[in-house]
């Protein structure tokens, strides 16, 4: 049987289990984030660009599918965590071209 990742959110959830294959697909995709709060995030702006598509498509795909997205780390950060987020980019030095313009990033 096929495994079809498109149709099958136990398919999906089998590899965001597995840190294994969630360490290949980064390395092999070239996905860059940074560790914070002892998970990798991403901007909805990087995951635009990854896919080449514009950030609203993220939203609508957000808003498609807000619970499966929310039970594997999807997370808005706002206010305090917010600060945080972006002290911890800055206090890390990294890059705009790596990871967006984090002082713009709502």
């Amino acid at each position: 049987m096929s495994k079809d990742l498109t149709v099958s959110s136990l398919e999906r959830q089998n590899i965001l289990n597995n840190p294994y294959a969630v360490a290949e697909i980064k390395k092999s995709i070239g996905l860059k984030g940074i560790a914070f709060e002892g998970k990798f995030v991403v901007l909805k702006e990087q995951v635009a660009l990854f896919f080449e598509v514009d950030p609203r498509t993220i939203d609508n795909y957000i808003a498609q599918n807000e619970h499966e997205l929310r039970n594997n780390g999807y997370a808005v950060l706002k206010g305090n965590a917010l600060k945080i987020f972006k002290e911890t980019v800055q206090s890390q030095n990294v890059d705009e071209i790596s990871f967006a313009n984090i002082k713009m990033a709502p």
